[in-house]
C-alpha cells in the first residue's frame, strides 16, 4: 500500500508535495507517477489566489491510500469524476473507495473542514478534476444570495448519499474530457485549462442558483442516467451502420420512447439522431482532414450513399466542403 498524506489549504504545498514524491526531476506542469506507482499524472493549476484546480488522469499499478486532512477554513470542494467510488461518512472523515460500477460521470461538493481516506486499488484507472474554492472566494456568493449558503450545505450534505444522482451534463462532460484527456497537439500552455476550468465552475454556480425543490436534482433516476449513457456510447460505435431508430434506443435503455427521448436530448443537448449525425460528420471531417481518406472511401465507411446531401450537411456543420484542397 502505497500512502500520501495532505491537505488543500495551499496549492504550491500540495503541488511540491506531490512533486518531491512522485517526480522529482520533473520540470513540466504534469507530475507523472513512478512506473512502479502508476501510469498517468497530476496536474496543478491556480486559477487565481482563492480557486485552485487539480486534475488526476492515471492508472494505479499498486494499491493506494490518499488522506486528506481537514483543514480550519470552511473551504469548498467539488470533485468532478469518471470513476466510481463509494462513500461511507464517519465521525469527521470520508472513507472512500474504488468501485468497478458504471459511472457516466458525476460530481459531489465537499467541505474542506472535513477530512477524507480514499482507497485506489492496483488497476484502478483515475479521472477525476478538483476545483478547490477558498472561503474568501465563496463569501461574495453568500453575501449576495442569502439562500446560497444553505443550497451549498445541501449540496455538501447529500451530495455523498445520491452521488450518481449529481450526474454531469453535456456541457460538462465535454468541457471535463478536454481537461482531463485534452488533444495535446492543440493545447499550448496552462492557460488552456485554466480557461475550461472557469467554465466548469460557472456550470457548478448555474445549477445551485436553478436548483428548486421541483427540479432537485436527487430526484432523478440514475439508472436510467446510465443507460441513456451506454446507448450513447453503442450510436458513438456503430457510425457504419444505419440509424437504428429512437423505438430500438429505448428498448435499450428499458425506457419508454417519450422517457427516453427527453432524457437524451437534457443529458446530450440534441435529439438521438441529431447525435448520431454530428457524430459520423465529426468522424468523416477526422478521416478526410487528419487521415486523407478520399470522400468516396468515407461515405463507404459511414454509409453515406447520397454525396450531395454529405457535401452540405459537411458544410452546414464545419462552414467548409470536404473536398476542400488543404495545402
Amino acid at each position: 500500500m502505497q500512502k500520501y498524506s495532505f491537505d488543500f489549504s495551499d496549492i504550491d504545498v500540495l503541488r511540491s508535495y506531490f512533486r518531491s514524491q512522485l517526480d522529482p526531476d520533473g520540470t513540466t506542469d504534469r507530475i507523472y507517477f513512478p512506473s512502479e506507482i502508476g501510469e498517468g499524472y497530476l496536474s496543478y493549476y491556480k486559477i487565481s489566489p482563492e480557486v485552485f484546480l487539480f486534475i488526476n488522469n492515471y492508472k494505479a499499478h499498486v494499491d493506494i491510500e490518499y488522506v486528506r486532512e481537514p483543514i480550519g477554513e470552511k473551504d469548498i470542494i467539488l470533485h468532478f469524476r469518471k470513476y466510481s467510488l463509494d462513500h461511507q461518512i464517519e465521525q469527521n472523515e470520508i472513507i472512500s473507495s474504488y468501485s468497478d460500477g458504471y459511472t457516466p460521470g458525476n460530481m459531489r461538493c465537499m467541505d474542506a473542514q472535513q477530512g477524507e481516506r480514499v482507497y485506489i486499488t492496483k488497476g484502478a484507472e483515475v479521472k477525476s478534476i478538483m476545483i478547490v474554492l477558498k472561503s474568501k472566494y465563496t463569501k461574495p456568493y453568500f453575501l449576495k444570495n442569502s439562500n446560497m449558503a444553505d443550497k451549498v450545505d445541501q449540496y455538501i450534505r447529500y451530495s455523498h448519499q445520491h452521488i450518481n444522482k449529481f450526474y454531469l451534463s453535456y456541457k460538462q462532460s465535454l468541457l471535463f474530457d478536454q481537461i482531463v484527456s485534452p488533444d495535446i497537439k492543440k493545447v499550448e500552455n496552462y492557460l488552456f485549462f485554466i480557461a475550461r476550468g472557469i467554465r466548469l465552475l460557472e456550470t457548478f454556480w448555474k445549477d445551485v442558483l436553478m436548483w428548486e425543490t421541483e427540479s432537485n436534482p436527487f430526484n432523478i433516476n440514475s439508472a436510467q442516467v446510465g443507460n441513456i449513457y451506454k446507448v450513447s456510447n453503442y450510436l458513438e460505435h456503430s457510425l457504419h451502420e444505419p440509424f437504428v431508430g429512437v423505438d430500438y434506443l429505448a428498448s435499450m435503455a428499458h425506457m419508454s420512447r417519450t422517457n427516453f427521448f427527453n432524457m437524451f436530448k437534457e443529458i446530450h443537448d440534441q435529439t438521438p439522431l441529431e447525435f448520431f449525425n454530428n457524430k459520423k460528420l465529426e468522424s468523416s471531417y477526422n478521416m478526410i482532414f487528419t487521415e486523407g481518406l478520399s470522400i468516396k472511401e468515407v461515405m463507404d465507411n459511414l454509409n453515406y450513399s447520397n454525396s450531395s446531401k454529405f457535401k452540405k450537411a459537411f458544410f452546414n456543420k464545419f462552414d467548409v466542403y470536404p473536398d476542400i484542397q488543404i495545402r
